[in-house]
């Protein structure tokens, strides 16, 4: 498991780096290579966001219920119609749907992106009041009977 995240890691590094390369190669845009080059710099870009779902998704330590996985399932359905009119626009049709199917792509991405963070661990702990804290004197701290503590243990 590790190792499958270290590799997503990477993927997502050298995508984002490759994205920073196609927006400077295309940034003039006096031909068409380089405006093909800024059309296609955000591709790199969503295949980061993808490992980066996947990371996430490898780590989570809850399962998604019927609910999410049925956004997860939308995302990725989103995002695979965007990538098919994004190649469908380079192949035959307008070049103007290329924009939408990077919109569509990053849509899905975003939509597994926020189920993936709510399969983490919650970090949040309960609250602690001073009524349920019991006396605090530089005593206390050596009697562990009367120290302040939460549900999980002492503070």
């Amino acid at each position: 498991m590790r190792s499958r995240i270290i590799a997503l890691g990477v993927i997502a590094g050298f995508g984002a780096l490759l994205s920073v390369i196609l927006v400077l190669a295309g940034l003039p845009e006096q031909t068409a290579t380089q405006e093909v080059m800024l059309e296609l710099s955000a591709l790199p870009l969503s295949v980061a966001l993808a490992a980066g779902d996947l990371i996430l998704l490898e780590r989570a330590v809850r399962h998604p219920g019927p609910r999410g996985r049925r956004v997860l399932l939308g995302g990725a359905l989103l995002s695979a119609l965007g990538l098919a009119l994004v190649a469908l626009a380079y192949l035959t049709g307008p070049r103007g749907l290329v924009q939408f199917g990077q919109f569509l792509i990053f849509l899905g991405l975003g939509a597994v992106l926020l189920v993936a963070i709510r399969l983490q661990a919650d970090t949040h702990r309960s609250a602690v009041s001073f009524a349920d804290a019991g006396p605090l004197s530089p005593q206390s701290a050596d009697r562990p009977d009367v120290a302040p503590s939460t549900q999980d243990g002492p503070l």
